[in-house]
């Protein structure tokens, strides 16, 4: 059995009240409409998946590996469904919409799984969600009869508790064949797409308790609470397979996070996309990582910030206040106190002091520093790159590094201090600032 998936995405989010359409706001690092494309491209049942979008939309870079077909006009989920008719090649179409974070293959083989040509999943909706506007499912003995989009039901049919998810299963010849009988809405002025279930006899229905799986995303209120509930799930997983959090509500993680055992995580944790934490590490407080591997048995924070593709070997330590962009730090390397290093390799058994700084940007371009192994650096030295250090070398506190530094070499670059006996005196005299012992 073959089968495509259509996903639904052209609506123009104007209950987000933003700029960015709501398909494009992120849940843990990842915009919503990749759940729903990547749920479907997991099924991967010798089918296709295509996207139903808005034109100003079609060229965005989460759709790259999606078959893209534009609505031109937003008239209705019939209308949609319709643009991507040419698209289907297989036997079977599942639906869907784009707006789900929560859906997952294990959802759509509900579907796919079911021995009827025709099915749709429904939602047993909660005491507390009764009134939310769903379309109702109604049955006529158990059996489906019909769907009534919720701004059209009377009062008797919004008291049924089986809501419609929006995720149907639909033979692909009867699709192409009915949909163009559906009728403009006489209400809302739209092709409902669920009016595709008055020209099928048989549809069967998934019952689901799933409520917040088909939760759709709608306003920043629902994109508050999914993101609630997605970094809950992480937390979970990430505890059951041996992390500490020493305080859990306070961190954040991404959906792509890998964190081995024995790590620990103190409160206030912002993890961004792509990292990896190798095992034993202990990330401190305050601290906001992304786009990083850490490896075994590092130290990073607290207050520190990581990003740009930077890696940590064993046993680093980067330390409170410090920030590292596209750099390496090796083996057992030290970098603790204030310092920014970008652009960066730094060898193993290194020690940067305090108040170092890589000066990798001139204005133009970025450009590199590289500090050997068992290099010993003091502090409030600035780098200006390009420029090496070689191994076991020794560089001044103070210093301003301008060219090269070879191989066990002691480099001092700051100016010469010059002390003038009484000189202090000599200038508050000038301008009358003697402190007597009474003002002191």
């Amino acid at each position: 059995m073959s089968v495509d998936f259509i996903i639904l995405a052209a609506g123009n989010s104007s209950r987000m009240k933003s700029s960015l359409p709501k398909f494009f706001h992120t849940i843990a690092g990842k915009p919503v409409i990749r759940y729903a494309i990547d749920a479907a491209d997991a099924c991967s049942y010798g089918g296709r998946t295509v996207l139903v979008t808005r034109e100003d939309l079609q060229h965005s870079e989460h759709f790259s590996d999606t078959t893209v077909v534009i609505q031109d006009k937003p008239l209705g989920t019939a209308d949609a469904v319709k643009c991507a008719l040419n698209e289907l090649h297989s036997e079977y179409t599942i639906i869907l919409c784009g707006d789900m974070p929560f859906i997952t293959t294990k959802h759509l083989a509900t579907l796919i799984n079911s021995s009827a040509e025709n099915a749709l999943i429904a939602m047993k909706l909660p005491a507390e969600f009764q009134n939310m506007p769903y379309g109702r499912v109604v049955l006529d003995n158990g059996k489906f009869e019909r769907i009534v989009e919720y701004k059209n039901a009377i009062d008797a049919e919004k008291a049924i508790t089986l809501a419609n998810t929006g995720v149907y299963k639909i033979r692909s010849d009867l699709l192409k064949k009915y949909i163009h009988r559906i009728e403009k809405n006489a209400v809302s002025g739209e092709f409902y797409l669920t009016d595709i279930f008055n020209f099928i006899a048989e549809v069967e229905v998934a019952k689901s308790q799933d409520y917040e799986a088909f939760h759709g995303i709608n306003t920043m209120q629902d994109l508050a609470k999914a993101e609630a509930i997605m970094q809950n799930e992480l937390r979970q997983k990430f505890m059951a397979s041996g992390v500490k959090l020493i305080d859990p509500s306070t961190v954040f993680f991404s959906h792509d996070t890998v964190i081995g055992p024995d790590v620990v995580i103190e409160p206030n944790v912002i993890i961004g996309v792509n990292v990896k934490v190798g095992a034993g590490s202990r990330i401190y407080a305050f601290s906001h990582i992304q786009d990083c591997t850490i490896a075994q048995n590092v130290e990073i924070g607290p207050f520190a910030r990581i990003r740009g593709n930077s890696s940590f070997a064993d046993g680093s330590i980067v330390g409170n206040f410090v920030e590292v962009k596209g750099s390496v730090v090796g083996k057992c390397s030290k970098v603790k106190h204030l310092s920014y290093i970008g652009d960066t390799i730094i060898g193993y058994s290194s020690n940067i002091g305090a108040g170092t700084i890589t000066c990798n940007y001139d204005g133009v371009k970025k450009h590199k520093t590289d500090i050997g192994n068992n290099v010993f650096v003091g502090s409030n030295t600035t780098f200006i790159a390009p420029v090496t250090v070689g191994d076991e070398a020794l560089i001044g506190a103070g210093s301003t590094i301008t060219e090269n530094v070879s191989s066990n070499a002691l480099s001092i670059a700051r100016a010469r201090q010059t002390s003038y006996e009484n000189g202090a005196e000599k200038i508050w005299s000038k301008k009358g600032k003697i402190y007597s012992e009474s003002e002191k």
